[in-house]
């Protein structure tokens, strides 16, 4: 099942880095969700979210 939020450990998978490294990037990006008024999740990130800011893709038409 495709989960909406990715956790720290499939982060740092996917990005190749520490999870150290994942845990800042994370809480970088939930600043940013936040900032826009969307809900975060400590420790995780949205799936689509991670998707636009790695690859560019904004969903899936």
């Amino acid at each position: 099942m495709n989960q909406i939020f990715m956790d720290v450990k499939e982060v740092s998978e996917k990005l190749g880095v520490s999870r150290s490294k994942a845990y800042n990037t994370i809480r970088e990006w939930n600043d940013e969700l936040k900032s826009m008024g969307y809900f975060t999740k400590s420790g995780s990130v949205p799936r689509a979210f991670f998707e636009k800011k790695c690859y560019g893709y904004e969903g899936q038409e």
